[in-house]
This record gives structure tokens, C-alpha cells and sequence, in this order.
């Protein structure tokens, strides 16, 4: 019996690298992908205009009204928090604050991605 890869986790890679894209697009200067703690994952590092930006990636394949925003439930944000600090202290930061974003990214059936962006989809503690 072989394992065969999950098509979840491909969905899920595949969203992550077309995110960064659309960042970098956007001016953001990619840091980090799947940066991995014992606390946490963390999808995307970035830096937008001198704010340290944390991304959460959500994605789906099939269309969905799920608000980015929304899309990240407490106990999530408590880990990005965790990894995030872990973040921090383990690399230099630019001084312009940090926020968290989040991306949800469809899959449509033409093969193409509809993206949803968050900015400061949700508040980290104030020792961050």
C-alpha cells in the first residue's frame, strides 16, 4: 500500500506560493514561507512598508463566503501570537509595528485563483 499525497496539502502549497506572488505584486518583500515552531506555523513573513506583516493563508476549492477576516478562530490566533513572538525574537525587525493579515484563495475550476485579502485581520497581543 502506497500513501498517496493528499490533494488537501497540494491545494494548500499551491495557495501559499500564488499568496506571496500576489504580495510581492503588491510591494510586500517576502521574509519567511512556513516558518515552523513548536508553537506554530506561520505562512507568510513579509514586510509592507516597514511593518512586519504574519499572513495566514486559508484556501478552498470550491467558492466559498467565508470573510478572511473571519476565517481565523481564536485558538488559531493564539498560535500565529505564539509563532510570531518566536518570530521576533530570533530575527531583526524593521521598527514599523506589526500586524497579522489573512488570505483566503478559491480555486476555481478554470484552473485561476479568486483572492480575498484581510489587512489586519485580527489584533495581536500588545507585547507584540
Amino acid at each position: 500500500m502506497t500513501d498517496k499525497p493528499d490533494p488537501r496539502h497540494a491545494l494548500g502549497s499551491e495557495a501559499e506560493k500564488v499568496a506571496a506572488r500576489y504580495l510581492q505584486r503588491k510591494g510586500y518583500k517576502i521574509m519567511e514561507m512556513n516558518f515552523r515552531t513548536l508553537r506554530g506555523e506561520i505562512d507568510i513573513v513579509c514586510i509592507d512598508n516597514g511593518c512586519l506583516v504574519f499572513v495566514e493563508v486559508k484556501s478552498a476549492s470550491k467558492p466559498t463566503d467565508i470573510n478572511p477576516a473571519e476565517s481565523i478562530h481564536y485558538r488559531k490566533q493564539q498560535k500565529l501570537q505564539l509563532a510570531a513572538t518566536e518570530y521576533i525574537s530570533t530575527h531583526e525587525i524593521p521598527g514599523g509595528g506589526v500586524r497579522f493579515d489573512a488570505i483566503v484563495m478559491i480555486a476555481t475550476e478554470r484552473g485561476e485563483w479568486k483572492i480575498d485579502h484581510a489587512v489586519d485581520a485580527f489584533r495581536g497581543n500588545e507585547k507584540l
